[in-house]
């Protein structure tokens, strides 16, 4: 019987282990799909980069707390306890005579709370505001580190399906060539070609898994970047779903705006909240020539005793209310000082404004200038690939039937491979010249 029990537990616990087992192998060996906006949504919420300026934007909102919380009411509550050994005396003189009398008793315990509640402080009321616009200056500085993670991994991602674009077509030029290669061998073997011919594609054949390694090794150091720009761990395996010749398509049809508006550059919000800020600043300093009003409360209970176990058996009580007001009438002009630093940091916030304006003007032509050549340049790189294309398919024709030479199928292969590598580096550079375009538009901010 107690065979029979250790068998059973040992076959549940296998089966336990087996379970555990198999789930984490399935974890492991999980992929997670990413098209470019997943990919963009998953990154804004997981970058760890990024999730420091949300704790940014907490940490002002905590900042308001707490300049809101000196204008609340402070309540405050004290307790003492004293034991004289030597209770303090005095001497009086009584028509000559001197006389040591003791003031106090030796045990004394005091208990009291008091209250205060600000009535009116300008410059209270300005450092609220104040803290509310810093808050809304981390929430634009949140924006602006989300755009650049969008732009960074854009960029990734675009150059992750280029080097796998530039890999399929680079492995179907392989198979040609492979081919061409096999045929060759064949006829060397035969006798029928010179052996000269056949090294001269073998090598163009070797230098092209050469430029296959290195696209592969490409590839695997983009996938790292991107894994770290969407906050994820190093072993997790991710696949991209979008298609880049799809993407382009898409790309054609998008519209961008014509018009810029600097309102919805974050880089201009940011002056604007600077100029809001230092206008409070000089407010706040102003509101400091105004008097400030404090309400204050207080009760307390004392007990005294000649010895220890007297204290607590009657209690004295005390309140009083008051106000305290405090008039500032002269500071060594130190709050004009800091009126006139205030007026001159809008002033310089103004002038930054008008040369971010220009700025702003010179990077979107530059931003659409550049967009508008590659897209014009693409056209052509499109048009020489397949013209190279079709150069070498005739020339490895003709070699197939001893009518060229293998210096010209080399060649054309070369050429291939340069109209190849232009092709798509020029939709690399589409790619990130209509994302520039759209970042100097403020169009990612929306």
């Amino acid at each position: 019987m107690n065979k029979l029990k250790t068998m059973k537990y040992a076959s549940l616990f296998m089966l336990l282990f087996w379970a555990v087992f198999n789930t984490n192998a399935q974890q492991q060996t999980e992929t997670k799909k990413f098209s470019l906006q997943d990919a963009v949504a998953h990154a804004k919420k997981y970058n760890n980069t990024l999730k420091n300026s949300v704790l940014d934007v907490l940490a002002a909102e905590k900042k308001v707390k707490e300049v809101l919380s000196s204008g609340l009411p402070n309540v405050n509550a004290t307790g003492s306890f004293n034991n004289y050994i030597v209770v303090p005396s005095s001497v009086i003189d009584f028509g000559g005579q001197r006389q040591v009398i003791r003031f106090g008793i030796p045990y004394s315990a005091t208990g009291s709370i008091s209250a205060s509640q600000l009535l009116f402080d300008g410059g209270f009321l300005m450092g609220v505001k104040a803290s509310k616009e810093y808050v809304q200056l981390a929430k634009i500085n949140l924006k602006r580190s989300e755009v650049e993670t969008e732009v960074a991994v854009s960029k990734t991602y675009y150059g992750i399906l280029l080097a796998q674009t530039s890999l399929t077509m680079l492995n179907a030029n392989l198979e040609a060539l492979g081919k061409t290669k096999f045929d060759l061998e064949k006829l060397v073997q035969n006798g029928f070609l010179d052996r000269v011919e056949f090294d001269k594609v073998n090598l163009q054949y070797s230098s092209l898994e050469l430029q296959r390694d290195q696209l592969i090794d490409q590839q695997k150091t983009l996938m790292m970047v991107l894994k770290i720009q969407l906050g994820l761990d190093f072993n997790e395996n991710i696949e991209l779903t979008d298609d880049l010749m799809k993407m382009y398509e898409t790309s054609k049809t998008t519209i961008l705006t014509t018009k810029v508006d600097y309102n919805n550059r974050l880089e201009y919000q940011l002056v604007n909240q600077s100029i809001a800020l230092n206008t409070l600043d000089k407010k706040r300093y102003q509101f400091g020539y105004a008097p400030s009003l404090v309400g204050v409360f207080s009760t307390q209970q004392n007990s005294f005793g000649q010895t220890f176990s007297e204290l607590g058996k009657d209690w004295y009580g005390g309140t009083l209310w008051g106000l305290n007001l405090s008039i500032p009438i002269f500071d060594g002009l130190k709050k004009s000082a800091q009126i006139q630093q205030a007026k001159i940091n809008i002033q310089k916030a103004e002038n930054d404004k008008k040369v971010l304006g220009n700025a702003i003007e010179q990077e979107v032509f530059n931003a659409r200038t550049t967009y508008e050549r590659s897209a014009k340049q693409l056209d052509v790189q499109k048009k020489n690939l397949d013209l190279a294309q079709d150069i070498y398919n005739r020339t490895d024709l003709k070699f197939k039937n001893g009518l060229t030479s293998s210096l010209e199928l080399t060649l054309a292969q070369k050429d291939l491979e340069t109209a190849r590598a232009s092709y798509l580096n020029t939709m690399y550079d589409y790619f990130v010249a209509q994302l520039d375009l759209r970042k100097a538009l403020g169009d990612l901010n929306k």
